[in-house]
């Protein structure tokens, strides 16, 4: 049978294979015609701020986010703190997104964070740290995450708390590249935390990450954020998506780049990993206005069913949410 194609003319109308997903600039057109269509992405990784750094313009509020989210037909989102050191100019705590995301959990799922160096001085055993973790999926945590301390990504730290995460079902989204999360080129360290949880969901994002898409990649190449060029057979995340059924991909920041920079090799790879990849834009300041990742469906005339799984259905199952209405 023949898949049918998401074409830019199909696009800016779909609304049943893809819960009403639009671009942007579809959006716009298809008010424009009168056509209505609910908004239906879920955008996996977006930040809300405070005015403790930069200009008091930039704060992203949950009253902004949301207003953000509406203009570029996003349903929901995932709400990630940023707790460690390396992570932010100043620490978005768990306790504050989950108290700014109350209100609105119909639309915005909240993660949880801890630093892993806490467990080397305050969280001393697993069950210290399931007790923390505990607490704040029972405020409504759905996942873990943004993890990004400048450790190793198997740290024997950074492993108890993948421990806690995995008894307590909390899908771990990490940064990794040569300054959080560090590895070596082909993902050496990775692979030993895929095996050693392989039922708890990992989902990657960072420079290091998505410059694994291709092969023949040195350390340095870890940390550049948008590589050129065709992309090298033999990169580590085919591979260990093969290896590895509990391993997903963070389109957001640098990932719309990872897929784009090769538009042969990234329209084949977002149909043959669609079920492993999740729609995300990394939102973070209002200054932000480059998202190529809102053009990714179109720009490559994905099937439709590829297009559902990708901007809502993965993260909705992954992170067990509800569509929204």
């Amino acid at each position: 049978m023949t898949a049918t194609l998401m074409t830019r003319r199909t696009f800016l109308t779909a609304t049943a294979a893809t819960g009403g997903v639009l671009s942007v600039f579809g959006r716009a057109r298809a008010a424009h015609a009168g056509v209505v269509s609910p908004p239906g992405l879920f955008d996996c990784h977006v930040h809300i701020t405070q005015p403790w750094y930069g200009s008091p313009n930039s704060v992203v509020t949950v009253r902004h986010l949301l207003g953000w989210m509406d203009a570029h037909g996003i349903a929901q989102a995932a709400v990630l703190p940023l707790v460690s050191p390396e992570a932010f100019w100043y620490p978005v705590t768990t306790e504050f997104v989950l108290r700014e995301t109350r209100p609105h959990r119909d639309r915005l799922t909240p993660f949880c964070a801890v630093d892993p160096r806490t467990l080397g001085t305050h969280l001393p055993t697993t069950k210290d740290v399931v007790d923390v973790l505990s607490r704040y999926r029972d405020a409504g945590a759905r996942g873990f995450g943004e993890h990004k301390p400048r450790l190793p990504i198997d740290d024997p730290l950074c492993m108890r708390l993948y421990e806690a995460c995995n008894e307590l079902e909390l899908p771990v989204l990490f940064h990794l590249d040569n300054q959080a999360n560090m590895d070596s080129p082909g993902l050496p360290g990775l692979a030993r935390v895929l095996a050693a949880f392989p039922k708890l969901p990992f989902i990657g994002h960072g420079k290091g990450w998505w410059a694994s898409i291709a092969g023949n990649t040195t350390q340095a190449d870890l940390h550049v954020g948008y590589p050129r060029g065709p992309v090298a057979a033999g990169g580590a995340i085919d591979r260990l998506m093969d290896a590895f059924p509990n391993l997903y991909g963070d389109l957001s920041s640098s990932g719309a780049h990872a897929v784009l920079r090769d538009p042969a090799f990234g329209r084949e790879f977002m149909v043959r990993r669609a079920e492993r990849l999740l729609f995300g834009t990394d939102y973070y300041d209002t200054s932000q206005t480059d998202f190529p990742h809102f053009d990714l469906f179109s720009r490559f005339e994905l099937p439709n069913e590829t297009v559902e799984v990708i901007s809502c259905g993965n993260a909705r199952r992954i992170l067990g949410v509800a569509g929204g209405s």
